[in-house]
């Protein structure tokens, strides 16, 4: 944030940033070198000056030591947290990791019958109980006017 660049680490800060022409802060997660972290100053950004700032160190418990993202290989330093499952240094590392990990598993769907119509489910998700949108859609429509039918007795 601070413009500091080759940094073996960077704290991993929960933050808020308020963008042009907007009246309301944004949380985001946001990267600090160890000098701004150590003087506790709010970072200034390039294009956002004065409206990025930063509360705490993400997590709960004592300070880790410098881990790499799994995502982009970033070491970033948090504190020890049992509710923080990933380590990753964003969220756009995180969503990137998760399409990567789903790729890799090839979404072959649960291999069971569709609901609707009994054809096999061969896409999506493993716990997946339609073959599409469409066979959801009509199982949803058969509930909801079976539901208003069975409340209008």
């Amino acid at each position: 944030m601070c413009g500091a660049t080759d940094l073996d680490a960077v704290y991993l800060v929960q933050g808020s940033v308020k963008y042009p022409k907007q009246r309301s802060w944004h949380p985001e997660r946001i990267h600090i070198c160890q000098e701004c972290h150590g003087r506790g100053e709010t970072p200034v950004a390039q294009w956002y000056v004065d409206h990025v700032r930063w509360t705490r160190v993400v997590g709960r418990g004592d300070l880790m030591p410098p881990t790499p993202c799994e995502h982009c290989g970033l070491h970033f330093i948090r504190n020890a947290d049992p509710l923080l499952k990933r380590m990753t240094c964003s969220a756009a590392c995180l969503t990137s990791l998760s399409d990567s990990r789903n790729a890799a598993r090839g979404n072959q769907g649960s291999d069971q019958p569709c609901e609707t119509c009994g054809e096999q489910i061969t896409t999506g998700r493993s716990d997946s109980r339609y073959c599409s949108p469409k066979c959801r859609q009509k199982a949803y429509r058969q509930r909801t006017s079976n539901d208003s039918r069975n409340g209008a007795e």
